[in-house]
């Protein structure tokens, strides 16, 4: 009778201490599985600080391109509107020979251009950034890649535009008598006359003015105000 007790007792021993095992091993596990859950957890959240920070500092570099566009976007713009200025004066006829002196620049209206050339570091580097991670904010990146799509074509397309013209016409000086003295900064009495009152140079004039007067100075003008509106919208979306 008392083998058979501690029998009893001895399996309710056993059994007590597997439902403990059970316990504690369920406990482990469950430890060990809030561990990874953490850890992933951390580890994400690292990631998106990185990610967040790069993203930030991409837009900075944007916003630093822009700031420089639209300083030089100025200057550009400037020389332009001196060129169709003093353009005018051509088409209308208000330069001659006994003028001329009054307007130095008459002579060189369609034989000088300015290009005007796009940051694109930060854009390249956002668009790299967009190929290898999921943007947050869709919105921003949008903005950008609309604002920098289209007037990189544009502004690439005009300045090529106006470089060829101005080259061809450089080009038909050279079978004029005067070509060497232009070349030079030396006035002769044909070329005076050329400069100030030949109808071949003032249908130059009113060609390269369309298309270097006008439209270039339009794409430009164009991009100097959008980058502006953008340079606000990222230093707000920085800011928050």
């Amino acid at each position: 009778m008392f083998k058979i007790f501690r029998r009893l007792r001895l399996n309710s021993s056993n059994s007590q201490k597997k439902s403990n095992y059970l316990v504690y091993a369920i406990g482990e596990i469950v430890l060990v599985m809030v561990g990874i859950l953490l850890a992933m957890q951390v580890n994400n959240w690292n990631e998106n600080r990185k990610q967040t920070n790069e993203f930030n500092n991409i837009l900075s570099t944007i916003t630093q391109d822009l700031k420089r566009d639209t300083l030089v976007a100025g200057l550009v713009i400037k020389y332009y509107q001196n060129i169709e200025k003093n353009s005018l004066k051509i088409i209308n006829k208000e330069v001659n020979r006994n003028n001329y002196k009054e307007y130095p620049e008459a002579r060189s209206l369609v034989s000088r251009y300015r290009s005007f050339v796009i940051q694109t570091k930060g854009f390249e580097m956002a668009k790299d950034f967009s190929s290898k991670n999921t943007i947050k904010n869709d919105s921003v990146f949008t903005s950008i890649s609309q604002f920098y799509t289209p007037f990189i074509q544009i502004i690439d397309d005009s300045n090529g535009f106006v470089k060829k013209e101005v080259l061809s016409n450089i080009d038909a000086y050279k079978k004029y008598d005067w070509y060497v003295d232009w070349t030079q900064g030396r006035f002769t009495p044909e070329m005076i006359i050329y400069f100030t009152e030949s109808e071949e140079y003032r249908k130059q004039v009113a060609s390269h003015n369309l298309l270097a007067g006008k439209n270039h100075l339009l794409f430009i003008t164009a991009y100097k105000n959008n980058a502006t509106k953008l340079i606000e919208q990222l230093e707000e979306y920085m800011k928050n």
